[in-house]
Parts: structure tokens; sequence; C-alpha cells
């Protein structure tokens, strides 16, 4: 049996602050962000999430396996919130011409109206809690600091 090396079993101070910091703003603004589109929009940030990604994919779609992935949901998860977008009229799914086993998922016109009517209130939830808190320099630094964080290999 061997023994777990103290120093392993905790974060150091500046890992935990690092990572402490990272998850309280996440949970806050996502918080904030569905607040806001839900009570301005009638959408929760989830749905915003798939409109926005669809709404920047290649001819405003992709194969909902893709959407999953994007969108960090699990199949069965995208296939109900798709449903829901679908009867909302926001999206519509087809079966995909290239691979006839998948559907494909595009923004209809109100998809594409929703998202632009809650775009701006998603952006100004943005702008309150994190880049009006920040320089310029300190928001090119987080932005840099994030890429060296996706960029690295993963352990």
């Amino acid at each position: 049996m061997s023994r777990t090396n103290r120093h392993d079993e905790y974060l150091t101070t500046a890992e935990f602050g690092a990572w402490g910091g990272c998850l309280r703003f996440t949970n806050r603004a996502m918080r904030a962000l569905d607040e806001a589109l839900s009570a301005a929009h009638g959408i929760s940030i989830t749905e915003f999430d798939v409109l926005i990604t669809l709404f920047n994919a290649p001819k405003s779609g992709l194969r909902m396996t893709e959407l999953a992935d994007q969108v960090v949901l699990t199949p069965s998860g995208l296939t109900h919130l798709v449903t829901r977008l679908e009867r909302q009229g926001l999206m519509s799914r087809s079966v995909d011409d290239t691979d006839r086993r998948s559907f494909f998922a595009t923004l209809t016109r109100a998809g594409h109206r929703r998202l632009r009517e809650s775009r701006a209130t998603h952006n100004e939830v943005i702008r309150a809690l994190l880049t009006r808190r920040l320089s310029a320099k300190q928001l090119a630094t987080l932005g840099s600091l994030w890429e060296t964080v996706e960029a690295a290999e993963p352990h």
C-alpha cells in the first residue's frame, strides 16, 4: 500500500486561489447570464449557447454530435434541448445529406432573431461582471492566459 505524498493532497495557496477564483466567477457569471436571458428573452444560458454555437458554425449548422461536443452536453441532453428549441421555432433538424444516419441542426430565421435580440443582454452581463472591471491591459493578459491554458497538453 502506497502512501499519498502530503504535497499532492492539497492545492497550494496560489493553485487554490486561481482555481477557486475561476469556479466562483464562472458560477456567478452563469447564474447571472441565465437569470438575465430568461427574464428578458425567455431562453436559458444553455439555449443561448446552442443558438450562438449554431450561428458561428459553417452554414449556421452542425451535426447533432458536433453540437453536443461544442456545447458540452450529453447527446440525450442535447436532444431534449433541441426538441424544445424546435417547438419554439428557433432551430430545425434535418437528415444530414452527407451521412444519412446523422441529423443536421440549423438556426431558423426566428432563431437568428432571438439570438440577435438576446446577444445585447448576454454581452451586458459579461461587461458588468468582467470586462468593465479590468483595464485593457488586464483584459489582454487574461485572454492570453486562457490561450496558454487551453493550448497546454493535458497531463
